[in-house]
């Protein structure tokens, strides 16, 4: 269950920032002392979507270019 480190209106606004991508999912777990099974079913209670990763920063273009040329 959620721990009452945050909780509230204090809590949502956390979620809700990193739902949408707003802050991490270490920063959110130290800032609420939640468990990531614990922030997925805040996120699901609240009816928010799970944060969208941009994975293409973190590939060179090279890399890129291999995903284009399977995937696209």
């Amino acid at each position: 269950m959620e721990t009452d480190i945050v909780v509230g209106q204090e809590l949502d606004q956390l979620l809700r920032a990193y739902s949408e991508g707003k802050t991490g999912r270490r920063e959110l777990e130290q800032a609420t002392g939640l468990w990531f099974g614990e922030i997925l079913a805040g996120l699901a209670r609240r009816g928010l979507p799970l944060p969208r990763v941009d994975t293409r920063v973190h590939f060179n273009e090279a890399q890129r270019l291999l995903y284009e040329q399977v995937f696209g």
